[in-house]
């Protein structure tokens, strides 16, 4: 493909960066990523990038706030070495939700600020918590939806489920759990949530009874919400749980809890942590193999955005 383009990628991806690579026939830069006396980060762009346009390949992970600072330094970095363009490529954009709605536009807003110092020109991104946080960027920003990134999943393991339900526990991804159960032809409930003594309390109307249940969910942190809200669908007679997390496991308290709990499956696409029969990874290689194809190549992203 075409010389003025580039690939480069932080430490852990690094790998997809290589299979990428390989398939499209981009070169593949080298970046070295270090810790400074353990805390502060060290990037030493060892490839010839001036004039470039470069592909950075970064998920931010937990934890989240050294995660992100590591970005920043890579952007700023690529920028200062000569890159014409900064194309990022990232699973997850944090600060999509907080507890407080003034909270979540602060967090967010002096993310996206950062960013901007940072040149990067343009952000593609998956699952979006909530589109809103489009307001707060000036820099354009491409979202594939969840059903797009699960599109596989969906098919191969309940299309066709009659006695499946979705749903979810966070207000902001019923449009997203909607969109799921309308590709699949199946209903859709939402539990009313209270807080007692600082516990979550569900409750749902609807008969559940004999249903299989597939729950929407965001990233998954401690996983006590989302394990008490399965065992409650249990006790009103649900069959099976599923989730679809539109990133994954962000703390490794939440393997033990997702562990005993009744949920049978989860599908996320990152997970750092020890492996388990009851979470399944879906790789994302594919999807950001064909933004990158297709930015090169300039065609249309509708056919991965809508």
């Amino acid at each position: 493909m075409d010389d003025e383009y580039i690939i480069l990628a932080g430490n852990k991806e690094r790998p997809m960066a290589i299979t990428i690579s390989n398939r499209l026939g981009i070169t593949l830069g080298d970046i070295n990523v270090k810790s400074v006396q353990g805390s502060e980060t060290s990037v030493d762009v060892q490839s010839y990038i001036n004039y470039k346009k470069v592909f950075l390949l970064y998920n931010i992970t937990h934890p989240v706030n050294e995660s992100i600072m590591q970005l920043l330094f890579l952007a700023d970095a690529i920028k200062k070495e000569g890159a014409e363009k900064i194309y990022l490529i990232t699973s997850y954009l944090p600060y999509t939700k907080s507890k407080y709605r003034t909270e979540y536009k602060l967090n967010f807003s002096l993310f996206a600020r950062l960013l901007e110092e940072t040149s990067v020109d343009k952000i593609y991104t998956f699952g979006l918590y909530s589109p809103k946080i489009s307001f707060y960027l000036k820099i354009p920003l491409y979202n594939i939806p969840l059903t797009n990134l699960y599109s596989k999943v969906i098919e191969d393991n309940f299309q066709g489920k009659k006695n499946l339900i979705v749903s979810t526990i966070d207000h902001e991804l019923q449009e997203v759990s909607r969109d799921v159960a309308n590709k699949i032809n199946v209903d859709t409930i939402f539990p009313t949530k209270e807080d007692k003594n600082n516990k979550v309390i569900f409750k749902i109307s609807e008969n559940i009874n004999g249903k299989e249940i597939l729950i929407i969910v965001d990233t998954i942190n401690t996983g006590v919400n989302l394990s008490e809200y399965a065992n409650y669908l249990t006790l009103k007679g649900a069959k099976d749980i599923y989730v679809l997390s539109t990133h994954g496991i962000v703390d490794k308290k939440a393997i033990s809890v997702i562990e005993k709990s009744v949920i049978k499956q989860i599908y996320v696409v990152s997970h750092q942590f020890q492996k388990m029969d009851k979470i399944k990874i879906i790789s994302t290689i594919k999807i950001v193999e064909e933004i990158i194809k297709r930015t090169i190549e300039k065609k249309n992203l509708k056919h991965i955005l809508k």
